[in-house]
Protein backbone atom coordinates (compact mmCIF):
# COMPACT_ATOMS: atom_id res chain seq x y z
CA UNK A 1 0.00 0.00 0.00
CA UNK A 2 1.56 3.19 -0.87
CA UNK A 3 2.09 6.12 1.51
CA UNK A 4 -1.09 8.52 1.88
CA UNK A 5 -0.17 12.05 0.23
CA UNK A 6 -2.95 13.53 1.40
CA UNK A 7 -3.72 15.32 4.68
CA UNK A 8 -7.34 16.25 6.03
CA UNK A 9 -8.38 18.28 9.06
CA UNK A 10 -12.10 18.99 10.20
CA UNK A 11 -14.24 21.17 12.88
CA UNK A 12 -17.78 21.46 13.89
CA UNK A 13 -19.45 24.24 16.29
CA UNK A 14 -22.92 24.88 16.54
CA UNK A 15 -23.77 28.54 15.11
CA UNK A 16 -27.79 28.39 15.93
CA UNK A 17 -28.48 31.78 17.78
CA UNK A 18 -29.05 32.34 21.27
CA UNK A 19 -32.18 34.60 20.69
CA UNK A 20 -35.24 35.28 18.77
CA UNK A 21 -33.93 36.32 15.16
CA UNK A 22 -35.99 36.92 12.03
CA UNK A 23 -36.07 33.90 10.18
CA UNK A 24 -34.33 34.39 5.94
CA UNK A 25 -35.83 33.24 2.62
CA UNK A 26 -39.64 33.80 2.74
CA UNK A 27 -40.51 37.49 2.40
CA UNK A 28 -44.41 36.44 3.00
CA UNK A 29 -43.06 35.94 7.01
CA UNK A 30 -44.31 38.22 9.54
CA UNK A 31 -43.01 37.05 12.71
CA UNK A 32 -39.51 36.09 14.12
CA UNK A 33 -38.09 32.79 15.32
CA UNK A 34 -39.41 30.99 17.70
CA UNK A 35 -37.15 27.77 18.93
CA UNK A 36 -35.32 25.81 17.34
CA UNK A 37 -36.48 22.33 15.80
CA UNK A 38 -32.35 21.18 14.91
CA UNK A 39 -29.27 22.84 15.38
CA UNK A 40 -27.44 24.74 12.58
CA UNK A 41 -23.96 24.24 12.03
CA UNK A 42 -20.72 25.63 10.32
CA UNK A 43 -18.50 23.22 9.54
CA UNK A 44 -15.10 23.52 7.78
CA UNK A 45 -13.17 20.91 5.98
CA UNK A 46 -8.96 21.40 5.43
CA UNK A 47 -7.08 19.49 3.09
CA UNK A 48 -2.98 19.48 1.68
CA UNK A 49 -1.48 17.57 -0.64
CA UNK A 50 1.93 16.35 -0.82
CA UNK A 51 3.53 19.24 -1.41
CA UNK A 52 2.05 21.57 1.53
CA UNK A 53 -0.90 23.48 -0.65
CA UNK A 54 -3.32 23.43 1.24
CA UNK A 55 -7.81 24.97 0.38
CA UNK A 56 -10.66 24.50 3.15
CA UNK A 57 -14.15 24.21 2.45
CA UNK A 58 -16.60 26.28 4.77
CA UNK A 59 -20.04 25.19 4.70
CA UNK A 60 -23.14 26.67 7.30
CA UNK A 61 -26.83 26.57 7.73
CA UNK A 62 -27.63 30.08 6.49
CA UNK A 63 -29.38 31.44 3.96
CA UNK A 64 -25.94 32.73 2.84
CA UNK A 65 -22.11 33.48 3.60
CA UNK A 66 -22.37 37.56 2.69
CA UNK A 67 -19.20 38.68 0.84
CA UNK A 68 -18.37 41.12 3.85
CA UNK A 69 -18.46 38.43 6.09
CA UNK A 70 -16.21 36.45 3.84
CA UNK A 71 -13.94 38.74 3.53
CA UNK A 72 -13.42 39.63 6.73
CA UNK A 73 -12.82 35.95 7.38
CA UNK A 74 -10.52 35.42 4.74
CA UNK A 75 -8.34 39.20 6.06
CA UNK A 76 -7.65 36.86 9.89
CA UNK A 77 -7.43 33.84 7.91
CA UNK A 78 -4.39 35.17 5.93
CA UNK A 79 -2.89 37.22 8.50
CA UNK A 80 -2.44 33.93 10.71
CA UNK A 81 -1.85 31.10 8.17
CA UNK A 82 -1.29 33.09 4.99
CA UNK A 83 -3.66 31.18 3.14
CA UNK A 84 -4.65 33.25 0.11
CA UNK A 85 -8.14 33.86 -1.10
CA UNK A 86 -8.40 31.27 -4.13
CA UNK A 87 -7.68 28.72 -1.05
CA UNK A 88 -10.89 29.54 0.94
CA UNK A 89 -14.53 28.39 -0.01
CA UNK A 90 -17.58 29.53 1.68
CA UNK A 91 -20.88 28.00 0.93
CA UNK A 92 -24.13 28.35 2.75
CA UNK A 93 -26.81 25.79 2.76
CA UNK A 94 -29.26 28.75 1.68
CA UNK A 95 -32.00 26.61 4.67
CA UNK A 96 -35.20 29.37 4.75
CA UNK A 97 -35.26 28.55 8.66
CA UNK A 98 -32.15 30.05 9.35
CA UNK A 99 -31.20 33.54 10.99
CA UNK A 100 -30.90 36.94 8.50
CA UNK A 101 -27.57 37.92 7.63
CA UNK A 102 -28.05 40.16 5.20
CA UNK A 103 -28.77 43.95 6.57
CA UNK A 104 -30.11 45.12 2.95
CA UNK A 105 -32.99 42.63 3.05
CA UNK A 106 -34.06 44.69 5.84
CA UNK A 107 -36.55 47.12 3.87
CA UNK A 108 -37.47 44.07 1.43
CA UNK A 109 -38.61 41.78 4.14
CA UNK A 110 -39.94 44.47 6.43
CA UNK A 111 -37.82 43.49 8.99
CA UNK A 112 -38.91 45.28 12.23
CA UNK A 113 -36.07 47.37 13.65
CA UNK A 114 -35.83 45.41 17.01
CA UNK A 115 -34.67 42.64 14.79
CA UNK A 116 -32.79 44.40 12.19
CA UNK A 117 -30.32 45.49 14.93
CA UNK A 118 -29.60 41.89 16.05
CA UNK A 119 -28.18 40.96 12.16
CA UNK A 120 -24.97 43.22 13.01
CA UNK A 121 -24.05 41.59 16.06
CA UNK A 122 -24.72 37.81 15.23
CA UNK A 123 -22.83 38.27 12.06
CA UNK A 124 -19.91 39.93 13.82
CA UNK A 125 -19.56 36.29 16.13
CA UNK A 126 -20.04 34.82 12.79
CA UNK A 127 -16.99 36.05 11.62
CA UNK A 128 -14.75 35.10 14.87
CA UNK A 129 -16.14 31.70 15.05
CA UNK A 130 -15.46 31.14 11.36
CA UNK A 131 -12.30 32.30 11.77
CA UNK A 132 -11.43 29.87 14.57
CA UNK A 133 -13.01 27.24 12.49
CA UNK A 134 -10.82 26.95 9.80
CA UNK A 135 -7.63 27.46 12.42
CA UNK A 136 -9.27 24.29 14.32
CA UNK A 137 -9.64 22.62 10.93
CA UNK A 138 -6.05 23.16 10.27
CA UNK A 139 -4.46 22.56 13.09
CA UNK A 140 -5.89 19.02 12.83
CA UNK A 141 -4.46 17.86 9.69
CA UNK A 142 -4.06 14.14 9.65
CA UNK A 143 -2.76 11.98 7.11
CA UNK A 144 -5.63 10.96 4.76
CA UNK A 145 -6.87 9.02 1.73
CA UNK A 146 -9.29 10.66 -0.41
CA UNK A 147 -12.22 9.27 -2.94
CA UNK A 148 -14.50 10.59 -4.76
CA UNK A 149 -17.84 9.75 -6.30
CA UNK A 150 -21.02 11.18 -8.34
CA UNK A 151 -24.43 9.32 -7.12
CA UNK A 152 -27.81 10.17 -7.53
CA UNK A 153 -31.08 11.56 -5.68
CA UNK A 154 -34.36 11.93 -8.07
CA UNK A 155 -36.55 14.53 -5.46
CA UNK A 156 -35.05 17.79 -7.20
CA UNK A 157 -37.91 19.48 -9.94
CA UNK A 158 -37.51 22.33 -11.64
CA UNK A 159 -40.05 24.96 -10.53
CA UNK A 160 -40.00 26.86 -13.59
CA UNK A 161 -40.94 24.63 -16.60
CA UNK A 162 -41.29 20.94 -15.23
CA UNK A 163 -39.85 19.04 -16.38
CA UNK A 164 -37.36 21.23 -17.50
CA UNK A 165 -33.39 21.39 -16.87
CA UNK A 166 -32.23 19.15 -13.44
CA UNK A 167 -29.54 17.88 -12.25
CA UNK A 168 -29.79 14.85 -9.92
CA UNK A 169 -26.58 14.26 -9.38
CA UNK A 170 -24.81 13.59 -5.92
CA UNK A 171 -21.29 14.16 -5.79
CA UNK A 172 -19.39 12.87 -2.34
CA UNK A 173 -15.85 13.68 -1.15
CA UNK A 174 -14.64 11.77 1.81
CA UNK A 175 -11.47 11.78 3.67
CA UNK A 176 -10.89 8.76 5.18
CA UNK A 177 -8.45 8.37 7.85
CA UNK A 178 -5.75 5.50 7.54
CA UNK A 179 -7.70 2.78 9.18
CA UNK A 180 -10.37 3.17 6.58
CA UNK A 181 -12.75 4.91 8.26
CA UNK A 182 -14.19 8.32 7.22
CA UNK A 183 -13.24 11.84 9.10
CA UNK A 184 -15.58 13.62 6.92
CA UNK A 185 -17.66 13.46 3.68
CA UNK A 186 -18.84 16.12 1.84
CA UNK A 187 -21.72 16.02 0.29
CA UNK A 188 -23.76 18.17 -2.61
CA UNK A 189 -27.32 18.61 -4.38
CA UNK A 190 -28.80 21.17 -6.72
CA UNK A 191 -31.87 21.50 -4.79
CA UNK A 192 -33.47 24.50 -2.79
CA UNK A 193 -33.14 23.93 0.68
CA UNK A 194 -36.65 25.05 1.29
CA UNK A 195 -39.42 22.10 2.05
CA UNK A 196 -40.22 23.66 5.08
CA UNK A 197 -43.01 26.35 4.56
CA UNK A 198 -43.20 29.89 5.64
CA UNK A 199 -45.37 29.00 8.64
CA UNK A 200 -42.34 27.05 10.25
CA UNK A 201 -40.92 29.13 13.00
CA UNK A 202 -37.82 27.31 13.94
CA UNK A 203 -34.52 27.12 13.01
CA UNK A 204 -33.28 24.22 11.20
CA UNK A 205 -31.13 23.16 8.66
CA UNK A 206 -33.83 21.55 6.28
CA UNK A 207 -33.45 18.62 4.19
CA UNK A 208 -29.93 19.31 4.03
CA UNK A 209 -29.01 19.12 8.08
CA UNK A 210 -31.15 16.18 8.19
CA UNK A 211 -29.02 14.40 5.55
CA UNK A 212 -25.44 15.79 7.35
CA UNK A 213 -27.11 14.47 10.65
CA UNK A 214 -28.55 10.78 9.61
CA UNK A 215 -24.94 10.58 7.76
CA UNK A 216 -23.16 11.54 10.72
CA UNK A 217 -25.48 8.99 12.67
CA UNK A 218 -24.78 6.39 10.29
CA UNK A 219 -20.91 7.13 10.27
CA UNK A 220 -19.80 7.02 13.67
CA UNK A 221 -16.37 10.00 14.05
CA UNK A 222 -17.05 11.17 10.85
CA UNK A 223 -18.02 15.04 9.88
CA UNK A 224 -20.71 15.28 7.41
CA UNK A 225 -20.43 18.87 5.14
CA UNK A 226 -23.33 19.77 2.48
CA UNK A 227 -22.28 22.02 -0.57
CA UNK A 228 -25.09 23.37 -2.16
CA UNK A 229 -25.42 22.97 -5.30
CA UNK A 230 -26.86 25.14 -8.54
CA UNK A 231 -30.53 24.91 -7.26
CA UNK A 232 -31.98 28.36 -7.80
CA UNK A 233 -34.91 27.11 -10.15
CA UNK A 234 -34.85 23.60 -8.80
CA UNK A 235 -37.39 22.86 -5.46
CA UNK A 236 -37.88 20.03 -3.38
CA UNK A 237 -40.86 17.33 -4.58
CA UNK A 238 -42.60 17.38 -2.13
CA UNK A 239 -42.23 19.92 0.51
CA UNK A 240 -44.20 21.50 3.11
CA UNK A 241 -43.68 19.73 6.25
CA UNK A 242 -41.08 18.36 8.55
CA UNK A 243 -41.73 14.74 7.12
CA UNK A 244 -40.77 16.13 3.72
CA UNK A 245 -37.97 17.39 4.68
CA UNK A 246 -36.77 14.11 6.98
CA UNK A 247 -37.74 12.01 3.72
CA UNK A 248 -35.54 14.19 1.40
CA UNK A 249 -32.65 14.09 3.71
CA UNK A 250 -32.79 10.00 4.31
CA UNK A 251 -33.11 9.85 0.99
CA UNK A 252 -29.72 11.86 0.64
CA UNK A 253 -27.75 9.78 3.54
CA UNK A 254 -29.25 6.43 2.29
CA UNK A 255 -27.35 7.21 -1.58
CA UNK A 256 -24.61 7.95 0.36
CA UNK A 257 -24.42 4.82 2.58
CA UNK A 258 -24.77 3.14 -0.64
CA UNK A 259 -21.87 4.66 -2.23
CA UNK A 260 -20.04 4.16 0.43
CA UNK A 261 -20.05 0.03 0.00
CA UNK A 262 -18.75 1.07 -3.82
CA UNK A 263 -16.23 2.85 -2.64
CA UNK A 264 -15.45 5.54 -4.98
CA UNK A 265 -11.82 6.86 -6.98
CA UNK A 266 -9.01 7.65 -5.08
CA UNK A 267 -7.98 11.11 -5.42
CA UNK A 268 -4.91 10.97 -6.46
CA UNK A 269 -1.86 13.87 -7.48
CA UNK A 270 -1.96 18.12 -6.04
CA UNK A 271 -4.70 20.53 -5.80
CA UNK A 272 -4.67 23.77 -7.70
CA UNK A 273 -6.96 26.65 -6.57
CA UNK A 274 -8.17 29.56 -8.58
CA UNK A 275 -10.11 32.93 -8.16
CA UNK A 276 -11.77 35.58 -9.79
CA UNK A 277 -14.18 38.16 -9.61
CA UNK A 278 -16.25 38.66 -13.02
CA UNK A 279 -17.92 41.69 -13.52
CA UNK A 280 -21.78 41.66 -14.39
CA UNK A 281 -23.88 44.43 -16.11
CA UNK A 282 -27.07 45.26 -15.28
CA UNK A 283 -29.84 45.82 -16.89
CA UNK A 284 -30.49 49.85 -16.98
CA UNK A 285 -32.36 51.59 -14.33
CA UNK A 286 -36.00 51.66 -15.55
CA UNK A 287 -37.28 55.26 -16.35
CA UNK A 288 -38.22 58.22 -13.97
CA UNK A 289 -41.64 57.90 -15.21
CA UNK A 290 -42.16 54.21 -15.28
CA UNK A 291 -40.79 53.94 -11.40
CA UNK A 292 -43.88 56.51 -10.70
CA UNK A 293 -46.38 54.44 -12.47
CA UNK A 294 -44.94 51.47 -10.28
CA UNK A 295 -45.49 53.69 -7.05
CA UNK A 296 -49.83 53.24 -8.38
CA UNK A 297 -49.05 49.33 -8.86
CA UNK A 298 -51.13 46.54 -7.14
CA UNK A 299 -48.12 45.05 -7.00
CA UNK A 300 -46.50 45.44 -3.21
CA UNK A 301 -42.98 44.62 -3.85
CA UNK A 302 -43.24 46.51 -7.26
CA UNK A 303 -44.32 49.46 -5.13
CA UNK A 304 -41.77 48.94 -2.44
CA UNK A 305 -38.85 48.74 -4.89
CA UNK A 306 -39.91 52.03 -6.69
CA UNK A 307 -40.39 53.82 -3.46
CA UNK A 308 -36.63 52.40 -2.96
CA UNK A 309 -35.52 53.60 -6.28
CA UNK A 310 -37.13 57.15 -6.63
CA UNK A 311 -35.78 57.82 -2.88
CA UNK A 312 -31.82 57.04 -3.77
CA UNK A 313 -32.65 58.93 -6.76
CA UNK A 314 -34.13 61.58 -4.31
CA UNK A 315 -30.75 61.89 -1.86
CA UNK A 316 -28.79 61.52 -5.01
CA UNK A 317 -27.53 58.29 -3.34
CA UNK A 318 -25.27 56.43 -6.41
CA UNK A 319 -26.70 53.01 -7.52
CA UNK A 320 -24.71 50.40 -9.08
CA UNK A 321 -24.63 49.36 -12.66
CA UNK A 322 -22.82 46.51 -12.22
CA UNK A 323 -21.84 43.81 -9.90
CA UNK A 324 -18.84 41.65 -8.84
CA UNK A 325 -19.13 37.58 -9.33
CA UNK A 326 -17.32 35.36 -7.37
CA UNK A 327 -16.09 32.32 -9.18
CA UNK A 328 -13.59 29.75 -7.86
CA UNK A 329 -12.27 26.40 -9.42
CA UNK A 330 -10.40 23.65 -7.54
CA UNK A 331 -8.82 21.01 -9.27
CA UNK A 332 -8.15 17.69 -7.07
CA UNK A 333 -5.93 15.13 -8.77
CA UNK A 334 -7.03 14.00 -12.22
CA UNK A 335 -10.62 12.76 -9.97
CA UNK A 336 -12.07 16.09 -9.23
CA UNK A 337 -12.92 19.43 -10.62
CA UNK A 338 -14.84 21.52 -8.58
CA UNK A 339 -16.66 25.06 -9.31
CA UNK A 340 -17.74 27.22 -7.27
CA UNK A 341 -20.08 30.12 -8.74
CA UNK A 342 -21.48 33.24 -6.23
CA UNK A 343 -25.36 33.96 -6.05
CA UNK A 344 -27.95 31.51 -6.80
CA UNK A 345 -27.06 29.66 -10.16
CA UNK A 346 -30.05 27.74 -12.28
CA UNK A 347 -29.14 24.16 -13.19
CA UNK A 348 -28.74 24.86 -16.31
CA UNK A 349 -25.12 26.17 -15.37
CA UNK A 350 -23.88 22.50 -13.75
CA UNK A 351 -24.97 20.71 -16.47
CA UNK A 352 -23.10 22.77 -19.14
CA UNK A 353 -19.57 22.48 -17.25
CA UNK A 354 -20.38 19.04 -17.09
CA UNK A 355 -20.86 18.31 -20.57
CA UNK A 356 -17.48 20.62 -21.55
CA UNK A 357 -15.25 18.85 -18.88
CA UNK A 358 -16.38 15.80 -18.37
CA UNK A 359 -13.99 13.02 -17.69
CA UNK A 360 -13.38 13.58 -14.23
CA UNK A 361 -16.02 13.96 -11.32
CA UNK A 362 -17.36 17.61 -12.42
CA UNK A 363 -18.77 18.68 -8.78
CA UNK A 364 -20.86 22.41 -9.92
CA UNK A 365 -21.14 24.48 -6.57
CA UNK A 366 -23.54 27.66 -5.99
CA UNK A 367 -24.46 29.74 -3.27
CA UNK A 368 -20.89 29.94 -2.90
CA UNK A 369 -18.58 33.47 -1.58
CA UNK A 370 -21.24 35.58 -1.71
CA UNK A 371 -25.08 35.70 -2.12
CA UNK A 372 -26.12 38.43 -4.91
CA UNK A 373 -29.02 37.33 -6.27
CA UNK A 374 -29.93 35.15 -8.69
CA UNK A 375 -27.71 33.84 -11.92
CA UNK A 376 -30.07 32.82 -14.03
CA UNK A 377 -29.18 31.58 -17.76
CA UNK A 378 -29.27 33.50 -20.96
CA UNK A 379 -32.73 31.21 -21.88
CA UNK A 380 -34.27 31.15 -18.80
CA UNK A 381 -34.01 35.75 -18.70
CA UNK A 382 -35.65 35.38 -22.32
CA UNK A 383 -38.37 33.15 -20.66
CA UNK A 384 -38.76 35.74 -18.08
CA UNK A 385 -40.12 34.92 -14.60
CA UNK A 386 -38.78 34.97 -10.85
CA UNK A 387 -35.43 33.73 -11.25
CA UNK A 388 -34.87 35.89 -14.60
CA UNK A 389 -35.70 39.55 -12.80
CA UNK A 390 -38.80 39.47 -10.65
CA UNK A 391 -36.21 38.21 -7.90
CA UNK A 392 -34.65 41.91 -8.03
CA UNK A 393 -37.92 42.91 -6.36
CA UNK A 394 -36.51 41.83 -3.12
CA UNK A 395 -33.18 42.93 -3.27
CA UNK A 396 -30.61 46.33 -3.49
CA UNK A 397 -29.47 45.55 -6.70
CA UNK A 398 -31.47 48.07 -8.90
CA UNK A 399 -31.82 46.29 -11.90
CA UNK A 400 -31.80 42.43 -13.29
CA UNK A 401 -28.48 40.95 -14.45
CA UNK A 402 -27.71 42.38 -18.12
CA UNK A 403 -28.33 39.22 -20.85
CA UNK A 404 -24.20 38.93 -21.17
CA UNK A 405 -24.16 37.21 -17.83
CA UNK A 406 -24.05 34.07 -18.49
CA UNK A 407 -21.16 34.47 -21.35
CA UNK A 408 -19.11 36.26 -18.55
CA UNK A 409 -19.42 33.49 -16.31
CA UNK A 410 -19.39 30.84 -18.51
CA UNK A 411 -15.99 32.32 -20.00
CA UNK A 412 -14.20 33.01 -16.76
CA UNK A 413 -15.09 29.69 -15.62
CA UNK A 414 -12.99 27.69 -18.74
CA UNK A 415 -10.28 30.36 -17.80
CA UNK A 416 -9.88 29.24 -14.54
CA UNK A 417 -10.34 25.72 -15.54
CA UNK A 418 -7.26 26.34 -17.84
CA UNK A 419 -5.23 28.01 -14.70
CA UNK A 420 -5.86 25.41 -12.51
CA UNK A 421 -4.55 22.59 -15.13
CA UNK A 422 -7.62 20.42 -17.16
CA UNK A 423 -7.47 17.19 -15.41
CA UNK A 424 -6.95 13.88 -17.76
CA UNK A 425 -9.82 13.27 -19.73
CA UNK A 426 -11.46 16.76 -19.24
CA UNK A 427 -12.50 18.89 -21.97
CA UNK A 428 -11.68 22.51 -22.70
CA UNK A 429 -13.24 23.19 -26.30
CA UNK A 430 -17.04 21.78 -25.94
CA UNK A 431 -18.37 24.62 -24.79
CA UNK A 432 -17.87 27.95 -24.84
Amino acid sequence: MNPPTWKAGVASTVITPTESMWLAGWAARRQASTGTAGDLFAKALALEDANGERVVVVTADLIAIPRTLADAVVARVLQRWNLPRERLLFNASHTHTGPEVRPDKVPFFEIPPEFAARIAPYVAQLEETLATLIGTALERLEPATLRVQSLRAGFAKNRRTPPGPVDHDLPVLAACRLDGRPLALVFGYACHNLTLPPACGEFHGDYSGVAQAIVEKIFSGATALFLAGTGADQDPAPRGTLEHARAHGQALADEIQRGWTRGGREVAGSLQAAFEEVVLELQPLPAFAELEADLRSDDPPRRRKAAFLLAALAEQRPLVTSVSWPVQVWRLGDELLLIALGGEPVAEYALRFKAAFGGPVVWVAGYSNDLMGYLPTRRVQQEGGYEAGRATLWSALPAPLAESAEARIVGAVHHLVRRVGAPAGGGLTGDR
